[in-house]
């Protein structure tokens, strides 16, 4: 009786103790993801912050030591302001990218209308070359997210194309479309990984994250992003919005 209790406890003990070396292997490699993680945004962020940075203190000296007249003075403040912004938008996707990694990102769903959004979204760019075609469409969504969303894809379309952009709306698809440089096949997939940027083109300058994060986003959504692509003949990025389509309540399209 004694020794099959011994037994007993014996395999329990061992029992115990492969549950815990599970647990640990799962921390482990939990870590070793975390570790991956923080090298690869160090390394992103040496690359990608130098320059900038070196950019801000160049004329930052020039005006200090040179007797500049006004209007290159405000010229010259005019490039700190733009780098300063570029910066500032390089640490809001670097937040926004650990709080997606570290699943600490919350959606806040509320209806809104699409169309009005991407509008707002659209003339903070102050380009004429955006061409607007949207019915009016309400849906349910995290507002904030979605325009991020929206504010990636017309910021890529606007800086690798010279041309007219699209930017549709209809009861299936949101579209950003434009006659740029247009990308490779076998880089259209890989685009969307995290850091990931084309040797010639530096598809995203912003560390390599602003698809990865519009993938991720539309992920939260119950959708994805999609990319039709031809060499010299332009892009087409868009989305699904069927899943955050508001069931109950459609305006009438026009």
């Amino acid at each position: 009786m004694i020794k099959k209790l011994i037994c007993k406890n014996e395999k329990e003990e061992i029992e115990k103790l492969k549950s815990e070396l599970k647990k640990l292997k799962k921390e482990n490699k939990k870590l070793k993801i975390q570790n991956s993680f923080k090298d690869d945004v160090i390394s992103a962020i040496s690359h990608e912050f130098k320059n900038p940075i070196s950019i801000i203190n160049g004329y930052i000296e020039t005006i200090l030591n040179s007797n500049l007249p006004p209007h290159l003075q405000i010229k010259f403040l005019q490039k700190i302001h733009n780098n300063t912004l570029r910066l500032s938008e390089l640490i809001d996707r670097l937040y926004l990218i650990t709080k997606i990694e570290n699943q600490k990102l919350k959606i806040k769903k509320e209806k809104f209308r699409l169309d009005l959004a991407i509008k707002e979204v659209a003339e903070s760019f102050d380009e004429n070359r955006i061409n607007l075609n949207l019915i009016p469409l309400t849906v349910k969504a995290d507002k904030n997210l979605i325009q991020i969303v929206i504010y990636n894809l017309i910021s890529n379309a606007i800086k690798y194309s010279k041309g007219k952009i699209d930017i549709n709306l209809n009861n299936k698809y949101f579209e950003v479309i434009d006659k740029g440089i247009g990308i490779a096949e076998k880089n259209l997939e890989m685009i969307k990984e995290k850091f990931f940027r084309v040797a010639k083109n530096d598809w995203d300058n912003s560390l390599g994250l602003g698809l990865y994060i519009v993938e991720k986003i539309l992920k939260f959504h119950n959708t994805h992003l999609e990319i039709e692509s031809k060499i010299k003949k332009g892009s087409k990025f868009y989305f699904d919005i069927t899943s955050i389509k508001d069931k109950e309540y459609q305006l009438p399209t026009k």
